[in-house]
């Protein structure tokens, strides 16, 4: 007994000299004395430590652990600690919690102390497992509105479990001024104070309230042609990827496809190197750890390790989740086999060597992989090769898989803020998106149902999905080109994800459907002031003007995209909403000098060289020339099929110019927001104008 008494004493004593407790301090744990700025109450109960455990720590090689057998309060106080009162209007805590389980009921309660009285609380739900961000600000926790005064400052921080559990505590930080933090299911608005820190102006931080909007009922039954309609859907927007009809070894030599193709590869290339140096415990990825947009750390660089979500998504998941949807299809398996059975069999190092770069990349592991899978033998056979094919093509479909639960333990989950949200789906969207659709047949499979539902469950998180369940009224006209450019199209790929096993299914994907279509036609909505997209004059507006040489073009992009998706079925957009697309798109061209728009319009990127009706918009203008049949054939068409166009002048005039080449020819897949160069984009453009010109 008197060595524990001792043991505190000591420890006090120690604490009131430790200049690691200080208000201004990042928490990271690197430094051991930081650990004694905090300790349990009452003492005996659980423990306080290091945690050196790669999953554990958010950043460096430390971080806190506290394990509580029952409720239990951790105190972070020091007479060195104190938060000043100047911090407390603008400032905040940030903070990142890892768990190893969810627990469900349980909370983490943060109280901010001065003087033994609390002036300002707010509650984690700890129903996760993973990583959780938490960006906190002072204001938006007081207890009441005058229980911080201009005499009040925080002299202790009390983290209080309500039941025996486990955390983990990496870069807590108490900031004197920050902004854009994001509520989300772990913090949700903080009562009293708290409730309403956003308006409706603040786009990108209402992830939270969508999420809480009611889901309308299903219909009593099953639409067949709707649900024709939606199997329609699904193949054109796989065929947009690539016409199915069509293999990358069959795309003729010095055509765009090949180069588009050959510029794709580039991409998957660089998106393999970075996946090999990621960090692997066993198979699985632990690292580096990942970060917000808005965060300060995860900037991309050889000293910090460390790396944005963005990152992952946009450099190494988008590529190589289109090379394998690309490889793994069945006519593409059947004809690299064929295509390089004899360069296998030759003997001759170099063929052999081509043969093995055009099966499996450029990439060296991954060549290595291939040649492992093939028996052990000096010739082969067809049968032997396309087996060798595929179950390379399951270690593609693996590398996607880790890469998904790999940002899922490092926050990126259904319910999660990571601390801000603010424009962080514009670096994330494209990667995550088309990567779910894209193995969306392996997802499907009976044993992997409670793993799509996750899935779609986080991808309904992100992209707001709850907002077009507004009912019977929108809450506002329009929407913003941010969320044109990226909401149609993912909340679409959610609603073709959604499983259809039983009736039950097939009826809540026809009701999601519906409620999509309300809300895009409501996106699309001429807009008068300064909100929305498309105005009267159906010029187009972002960032409160017109602004002609980005945002706008992309978003009337991706309208006139999903207007080549629906046309033609049960959930088409009605005339009112194509006519505006056209609108918008003819604007554009009017005020184009042929491809650049005037640098007066062009707001932050103002190059009058810039051509931006190539770069953002011209598969567009042949998208919204597509005019499909009034019925649907009883059978879903094979390809990309164009059998009517209307109005295809504006795209003539842009398509047939050899200015276009570069765009025709780069298939980079380097856009965290969206992804608009597709292979199948092109031979969608080609149709269109060879099918004009028969008709004109």
């Amino acid at each position: 007994m008197r060595s524990k008494v001792f043991n505190f004493v000591s420890a006090f004593f120690h604490l009131v000299g430790n200049s690691s407790c200080l208000h201004s301090t990042l928490y990271d744990f690197e430094d051991p004395n930081q650990k004694s700025c905090f300790h349990p109450i009452p003492k005996s109960p659980g423990a306080v430590d290091q945690s050196t455990d790669i999953e554990t720590v958010k950043y460096g090689k430390n971080s806190l652990m506290w394990k509580a057998d029952n409720v239990s309060k951790l105190q972070l106080q020091a007479s060195t600690f104190t938060i000043p009162n100047d911090w407390l209007k603008r400032g905040g805590v940030k903070v990142w919690i890892y768990k190893r389980e969810s627990s469900p009921g349980k909370t983490l309660q943060v109280e901010y102390e001065h003087s033994s009285k609390i002036v300002g609380r707010f509650k984690a739900n700890l129903t996760f497992q993973g990583w959780r961000g938490i960006w906190v600000k002072f204001s938006e926790c007081k207890v009441s509105r005058r229980s911080v005064t201009k005499s009040t400052v925080i002299d202790k921080v009390n983290f209080v479990l309500s039941d025996a559990d486990t955390i983990y505590i990496d870069l807590l930080e108490f900031q004197k001024s920050f902004a854009k933090q994001s509520r989300d299911k772990v913090v949700p608005p903080i009562s009293p104070l708290g409730l309403a820190v956003y308006d409706a102006s603040n786009t990108f931080q209402r992830t939270q309230k969508w999420s809480k909007e009611p889901i309308p009922s299903s219909p009593l039954a099953v639409d067949e042609k709707k649900n024709k309609s939606l199997e329609h859907i699904e193949s054109r927007l796989r065929n947009w990827y690539c016409d199915e009809t069509k293999t990358t070894s069959s795309f003729s030599k010095g055509s765009f496809l090949k180069k588009r193709w050959n510029s794709l590869l580039s991409s998957v290339n660089k998106a393999h190197k970075e996946y090999d140096n990621l960090i692997f415990d066993g198979g699985k990825i632990v690292g580096p750890p990942l970060f917000c947009r808005n965060c300060r750390y995860g900037e991309y660089s050889k000293t910090d390790k460390t790396r944005k979500y963005g990152f992952i998504m946009e450099t190494i998941l988008l590529p190589l989740a289109l090379e394998y949807y690309l490889r793994s299809r069945a006519n593409e398996v059947a004809d690299a086999a064929a295509g390089q059975l004899a360069e296998l069999n030759s003997g001759d190092p170099d063929r052999m060597n081509d043969a093995h770069i055009a099966i499996a990349g450029e990439d060296k592991n991954m060549q290595t992989i291939f040649k492992r899978y093939l028996p052990s033998s000096k010739t082969w056979t067809l049968s032997q090769v396309e087996t060798a094919i595929n179950t390379l093509n399951l270690d593609r479909l693996n590398k996607i898989n880790n890469l998904l639960e790999y940002v899922k333990q490092q926050g990126f989950a259904d319910g999660s803020g990571l601390g801000s949200l603010d424009h962080e789906m514009n670096r994330d969207g494209a990667g995550f998106m088309h990567a779910l659709f894209l193995i969306s047949d392996s997802l499907k499979v009976p044993s992997n149902k409670s793993r799509l539902l996750d899935l779609i469950n986080t991808a309904k998180w992100y992209n707001e999905f709850g907002e077009i369940y507004q009912s019977p009224t929108f809450e506002f006209k329009g929407t913003t080109a941010d969320r044109m450019i990226q909401l149609p199209l993912y909340r679409l790929m959610i609603v073709l994800l959604m499983p259809s096993d039983d009736e039950d299914e097939v009826k809540a994907k026809i009701r999601d459907m519906d409620a999509l279509v309300n809300w895009i036609e409501n996106a699309l909505t001429v807009n008068e002031g300064l909100g929305g997209v498309l105005k009267p004059d159906f010029t187009g507006f972002h960032h409160k003007a017109f602004y002609a040489s980005a945002y706008v073009p992309q978003a009337l992009h991706e309208a006139a995209m999903i207007q080549y998706l629906l046309g033609g079925t049960e959930f088409a957009l009605s005339q009112s909403s194509i006519n505006n697309i056209r609108r918008g798109l003819e604007t554009l061209r009017l005020i184009a000098l042929k491809y650049s728009t005037p640098n007066s319009v062009n707001g932050r990127f103002p190059h009058y060289f810039n051509k931006a009706l190539i770069k953002a918009v011209l598969p567009g203008y042949a998208y919204i020339a597509v005019s499909h049949p009034s019925s649907l054939p009883s059978t879903i068409p094979k390809g990309i099929e164009v059998s009517d166009v209307k109005e295809p002048q504006m795209f003539l005039r842009l398509y047939n110019d050899s200015s276009i080449n570069d765009y025709l020819e780069d298939g980079q897949s380097d856009k965290g927001k969206y992804y608009p160069n597709s292979l199948g984009s092109l031979d969608l453009m080609e149709k269109v104008s060879t099918l004009s010109f028969l008709l004109i």
